[in-house]
């Protein structure tokens, strides 16, 4: 890739990026600096504003431009900071109205990931939305800066990281989820999070008083400048009015939304496998949420239903050790409702259906076995279970209260009349039975 790295003669932190640049490109790491190893890098000067930049500064061959400036702001901190350019309404700080320019996504979250890596002490990382221009540059390009006072803009340990998180940057193998997002402030904290911990890769970032213009066109420039396939919503961010228009806008243009849980949830897995598995959770409960365990692989979906009576009696109340088993097993998901509850029925792939159907079934009747005593009989599991009766502890002379509550925990309890009565005393034997076919190829 032919990459062009431009900064301003006349912006202080610009400048001192450039230089620490120049310095660190003299002592490379062994194997080199990947931004050279594996691209072609040009460097190019301007006498005025990046800001107020047009295409014609541009090197017309060049496939990803990175522009070094200053990040100044009202409520100044130190910062590194890495952000796409362009304007949602006015042109207040260079480019046109309503234009926004070509993202990159890969490259944005690459820097941002090694800022992390290399920040001095005293100095946080951040994306910044989308808020200035220029708009009209032909390549991908985004904007590294070092904010946000004339002190940060002078400072060489600031410089030194923001030029080393740029020749460090090697994407080439990162798997991403290209997105947009909506709502937040200017340091958008939720985005920086999402890249820092999952496959989330931000191109455009629209700041919540920008959601009044957020409408199709808008949001579908939002969409093709970033090379964007689903869309973030920072909820907590807005009012709720403002979050139904934008779900109406991105219903509209047939790109779906996901949220900080999902990204989170998706691991490592490849985002096509991801959406497979959700579109066909939702044929079976249009509220499910899913949680991986193990390597999915990419062959069909396929469900595997659990008796709901097994299934409970396994595991209801104790779904941490469904978890640890699904874990061990490997490629399958779990399925919650809308209230949290954990679904019976799990999620794998179909070459791998009745392997693990299988094992689920022995690990629930393992499961019942061990914590309730539990007896295979053929097809049947058995389940005998003593519990308290209050019918009986009333002939005893047992009054409904506190003594019931300490009879029905295992306690002996003493009468007013000096009779002491036991748990045994009023305990009686309740038998279930689970019916299913098969089952004595699994126990």
């Amino acid at each position: 890739m032919k990459i062009e790295i431009i900064h301003s003669t006349i912006d202080i932190a610009g400048t001192n990026i450039r230089t620490a640049m120049d310095s660190l490109i003299q002592t490379p790491p062994t194997g080199g600096w990947p931004l050279f190893t594996k691209n072609t890098v040009t460097f190019r000067e301007c006498p005025d504003r990046i800001i107020n930049a047009t295409d014609a500064i541009t090197d017309p061959d060049a496939e990803l431009i990175i522009f070094l400036a200053r990040h100044a702001s009202v409520n100044p901190v130190p910062v590194l900071t890495v952000h796409p350019a362009g304007n949602f309404a006015t042109a207040d700080l260079g480019g046109n109205p309503r234009e926004l320019g070509t993202a990159a996504p890969l490259w944005m979250r690459a820097v941002l990931r090694n800022q992390q890596k290399y920040v001095p002490e005293g100095f946080r990382v951040s994306y910044e939305i989308t808020h200035h221009g220029p708009t009209n540059i032909h390549a991908p390009y985004f904007f590294v800066e070092v904010g946000s006072t004339e002190i940060e803009w002078r400072n060489e340990q600031a410089a030194h990281a923001a030029a080393k998180s740029i020749l460090m940057a090697d994407p080439g193998n990162d798997k991403i989820i290209p997105l947009i997002s909506f709502g937040g402030t200017h340091y958008a904290v939720r985005q920086t999070a999402i890249a820092l911990e999952t496959q989330g890769a931000f191109g455009h970032m629209m700041h919540t008083r920008n959601i009044g213009d957020a409408d199709a066109g808008m949001v579908r420039q939002m969409i093709e400048k970033s090379g964007a396939i689903v869309a973030h919503i920072d909820k907590k961010a807005m009012s709720r009015l403002e979050a139904t228009h934008i779900e109406g806008v991105l219903r509209e243009l047939g790109i779906s939304e996901v949220t900080e849980g999902d990204l989170h949830r998706i691991g490592a897995l490849p985002w096509n496998v991801w959406t497979a598995f959700a579109a066909f959770a939702k044929d079976i409960d249009p509220t499910a949420k899913l949680f991986p365990h193990g390597k999915i692989g990419g062959s069909e979906p396929a469900s595997i239903v659990l008796p709901k009576d097994l299934f409970c009696e396994a595991f209801d109340g104790n779904e941490a050790e469904l978890f640890v088993a699904l874990d061990r097993i490997g490629g399958v998901f779990h399925a919650t409702d809308r209230n949290g509850r954990v679904l019976p029925v799990l999620l794998t792939t179909s070459d791998r259906r009745h392997e693990i159907a299988g094992d689920l079934i022995a690990l629930s009747i393992q499961q019942i076995i061990y914590t309730q005593g539990a007896a295979v009989e053929g097809d049947r599991i058995i389940i005998t279970r003593r519990q308290f009766d209050a019918r009986l502890a009333r002939t005893q002379g047992v009054l409904s209260g506190p003594l019931f509550g300490k009879l029905a925990a295992g306690e002996s309890v003493t009468l007013p009349d000096g009779r002491t009565v036991t748990p045994e005393m009023v305990t009686k034997t309740v038998q279930s039975t689970i019916h299913i076919p098969g089952l004595e190829n699994y126990s």
